[in-house]
């Protein structure tokens, strides 16, 4: 795994910091320990290694679908991968991040859209 910036990240004592920049050359990772950038990084869910692109994209995706009813939000959510999915342009680990944010709600909210499918196609094998 690559660890980027913005990347939420802990240390050997279990404390967090937010991954401020990169040098790929000199090996180099800056820190920041200020807790409440770390808290805004991570507030709609860690996503590490996302690009920049793929991180505003998500951030978009779930103010969009933000809602006061929890349960019409996770609707909303599943109705935004779903089309995802058929679309050809759509980023895939985007979905994927989509779809982990979409199963923390439904299990906090102990709520499963009626329309919910599973691709059991697609399904990871251990």
């Amino acid at each position: 795994m690559r660890i980027m910036k913005g990347d939420v990240v802990f240390q050997r004592d279990g404390s967090p910091a937010l991954v401020k920049n990169v040098d790929v050359e000199s090996g180099k990772v800056l820190l920041d320990y200020e807790l409440g950038n770390i808290q805004k990084a991570s507030e709609k869910g860690v996503k590490n290694s996302l690009e920049e692109r793929q991180r505003s994209a998500y951030n978009l995706t779930l103010r969009d679908v933000e809602s006061a009813d929890k349960k019409e939000e996770i609707q909303n959510l599943y109705d935004v991968i779903d089309n995802l999915k058929t679309s050809r342009r759509s980023d895939p680990k985007l979905i994927r991040y989509l779809e982990n944010e979409l199963m923390h709600r439904m299990h906090r909210e102990n709520y499963t859209p009626p329309n919910y499918e599973v691709d059991l196609e697609n399904l990871p094998q251990y």
